[in-house]
């Protein structure tokens, strides 16, 4: 009997135990099953965004066994290019010389040598993520942790294969210059420091490569202590260049090997791997965790946007991806493997790909037909001929072609133009003859809603030389010429910067000064300039800063109350979107713009070696503080340590006056170091800045202008030679 109710007692227990096993299947198969698709909708649902999901489809079938995350960024698309741009120039670098590669602000200012300031389409084009969704390019979005089934020691060595300096056993030289090793290859270390940090070995290997370059280490890793510019720093190595910044190769060399004594990397191991604990802290577990992310600082997670880039080199996460790639095939992975690729959307993309720049000069100008009969075809070289010209005829020219006639048998140029009726064609450059700006009007205006401005009338066969934010201003010099191209009235516009372009009717509004006018104008005035924030408040990250003397235009006034500060919302010339603290009770940081009287810049001189101008005081080469004061009256002079001098004491570039309680810049003319002469080191200085070595900024750019003519060149330094011997003067 007792053993019959045991029996019984034990099938009940083994049914339920059965029944919740099996319920806790069950469970566990519908749990997965919600999350799986939940995540999957999630990561994998690209289509509102435009032109993503077909080209993320292609990537499926060649990559099967990938998973493709969608990164959502939040940001505005023409927002981030600005302060990709216009808000920071230098950000993004381009090798390519061709005009419309290169920022048409910058020109041809070199940031380093050979390298340019990209301009707006160029990084477009980088930045915009589907123009690497394809096989070549998808690895630049490859999520750099440690990959155990993907990376490993042969990987490595494939990578650095090139690199003499990382080949076989360690061997080093110590801090007291003795030779010692260790019983381990550098691959081994980069694949320790890898999986020690969680970051992939295969971008370890990647980044001390491109800081090293192939052959031999540069004098930041060799540890010999007997080059150029290491000598004294025997046994202390940096490979990945940390640290390494300053104004010329002796700085950048001394920074980084300081960087490397304060952090005890007296090997190179105890430099591969601290290196490795850098990129992780830094970078990588701030949310930077692609090659795209730490080129193009998109991702929040560190609190700040923008600033936080590795490289400046606009297309350097894009070949590092290539590089990934080939590693990647040569170990014969190929499309079956797993990898992990977080691909970053933006709001209000363009519904086209953005286009890489071509290599014709992308101009605004009017030429006038020096021969009759002169053909315009619909293409360049022997075409359909769409129009025929004579001499006099004025029309606009939109492109200066780079190459010579397609077919090869003469030796021309064939040019772009616009007709009359907004027809575009192109005729032999020998025909064409430019002449001054054909203008009708000058009016100010200003941009109301997000607009392309471009090298000509129409979105047919113009190009976007880049994107104008609400707020900006402009000025119309010519209306009604364009009245219908591609359903639009055209004006042709000249920016802040002076450049020509043409934009839409519809997508700007003429200036009104009335006080119940939508935007107004505000000019910073305190001495140290105000930051552009994203929000409200002084926690919210920084766009750009706006310095002493910039105009920007108020869109919202009164926006919010932070922190003790009132905030408005203003856009910036270069039209970055943000808001500024307008000041507190005590102080103000931007002040509104009477346009019948520009703030304080019309107060006149009393002499004619001093004048205000754009928040600053210039002048001449031989003012002292007697000579600023003389000019105005009650005016307080400090030099730049901010300790206030009198009498005849020179006065230098950088310096600041107070006049009427507020405060300038001194720009003093010839001045480029702020020492308050015009010496040989002036000279130096430019010579530094036209040969790509060095950089003069504010206040200084403009003291090195001492020929008045905006442009700084050799004449400028002729200049200063000539005032040294006494055989010449530098005047405001």
């Amino acid at each position: 009997m007792l053993k019959d109710i045991l029996e019984k007692n034990n099938k009940m227990i083994l049914n339920k135990m059965v029944y919740i096993i099996i319920s806790i299947i069950l469970i566990s198969y519908i749990f997965i099953f919600l999350f799986t698709n939940v995540s999957n909708a999630a990561s994998d649902d690209f289509s509102q965004y435009p032109g993503y999901q077909e080209l993320i489809d292609e990537l499926k079938k060649e990559f099967p066994n990938s998973e493709f995350k969608i990164l959502k960024t939040g940001l505005d698309w023409n927002q981030v290019i600005k302060n990709e741009t216009t808000a920071h120039h230098g950000r993004n670098l381009t090798s390519n010389s061709s005009s419309d590669w290169i920022c048409p602000v910058c020109k041809n200012k070199q940031y380093e040598k050979g390298w340019y300031c990209a301009s707006s389409a160029t990084v477009s084009y980088y930045m915009d993520p589907r123009n690497s969704l394809n096989a070549n390019d998808i690895f630049q979005f490859e999520v750099l942790n440690y990959n155990s089934d993907i990376q490993n020691e042969e990987g490595v060595e494939y990578i650095i294969s090139d690199c003499n300096y990382l080949q076989g056993k360690i061997s080093y030289t110590a801090t007291d210059g003795s030779k010692k090793t260790i019983n381990k290859t550098y691959a081994q270390v980069i694949i320790e420091a890898g999986e020690e940090f969680n970051v992939s070995p295969y971008h370890l290997a990647s980044r001390i490569r491109q800081e090293q370059g192939a052959g031999n280490a540069t004098e930041t890793a060799t540890g010999d202590g007997k080059g150029t510019y290491n000598n004294g720093y025997a046994g202390y190595y940096n490979y990945y260049n940390i640290g390494a910044t300053g104004s010329s190769t002796a700085n950048i060399i001394k920074n980084a090997l300081e960087k490397a004594k304060k952090e005890g990397w007296t090997d190179p191991e105890k430099a591969i791997v601290g290196g490795a604990e850098f990129v992780k802290n830094e970078y990588i577990g701030y949310g930077q965790n692609t090659l795209y992310l730490q080129k193009f600082d998109v991702d929040d997670s560190d609190g700040d946007l923008y600033w936080h880039q590795y490289m400046t080199n606009v297309s350097a996460s894009k070949t590092e991806g290539q590089e990934i790639k080939n590693t990647y095939n040569k170990m014969g992975l190929g499309k079956d493997a797993h990898y992990v690729f977080s691909i970053p959307v933006f709001e209000n993309m363009p519904e086209q790909r953005c286009e890489l720049p071509g290599s014709n000069s992308i101009v605004t100008q009017n030429v006038e037909i020096n021969a009759d009969n002169v053909r315009v075809m619909d293409g360049k070289g022997e075409g359909n001929e769409i129009a025929k010209l004579n001499k006099g005829d004025k029309i606009l020219r939109i492109e200066l072609s780079q190459t010579l006639d397609p077919d090869g048998r003469f030796m021309r140029y064939w040019d772009k133009v616009v007709l009359e009726d907004g027809r575009k064609g192109y005729v032999v450059r020998n025909y064409l003859t430019q002449i001054d700006d054909i203008t009708n009007c000058s009016e100010q205006y200003v941009v109301t809603a997000y607009t392309n401005f471009r090298n000509g009338p129409g979105v047919t066969n113009t190009t976007i030389i880049e994107t104008l934010s609400p707020g900006q201003e402009l000025t119309v010099i010519e209306k009604d010429k364009y009245p219908n191209v591609d359903g639009e009235s055209w004006y042709r516009v000249k920016l802040p910067d002076g450049r020509q372009g043409y934009v839409g009717s519809g997508y700007i509004e003429k200036w009104d000064n009335s006080s119940s006018s939508e935007y107004d104008k505000v000019k910073v005035v305190d001495e140290l300039g105000v930051k552009v924030r994203e929000s409200p408040g002084t926690s919210s990250k920084v766009l750009t800063v706006a310095y002493q003397g910039e105009i920007l235009t108020r869109t919202q006034k009164n926006a919010s109350n932070a922190n003790g500060y009132i905030w408005d919302k203003v856009t910036t010339s270069g039209g970055v979107i943000g808001y500024v603290a307008r000041g507190d009770d005590n102080e103000d940081y931007i002040v509104p713009i009477d346009e019948e009287n520009t703030v304080d810049d019309d107060i006149p001189s009393k002499n004619d070696q001093v004048k205000m101008e754009s928040g600053n005081v210039i002048c001449d080469a031989v003012s002292n503080v007697n000579t600023i004061v003389s000019a105005y009256s009650g005016a307080v002079v400090k030099d730049s340590s901010g300790k206030q001098i009198t009498g005849k004491t020179n006065v230098g570039t950088g310096y600041t006056v107070t006049i009427n309680n507020k405060t300038y810049t001194i720009v003093k003319k010839g001045d480029t170091t702020g020492n308050g002469i015009t010496d040989s080191a002036d000279i130096l200085a430019i010579q530094r800045l036209l040969i790509g070595k060095g950089t003069l900024d504010g206040a200084y750019e403009k003291a090195a202008d001492t020929t008045n003519n905006n442009n700084i060149d050799s004449a400028d330094i002729l200049a200063i030679q000539r005032f040294l011997i006494g055989k010449g003067s530098i005047s405001i």
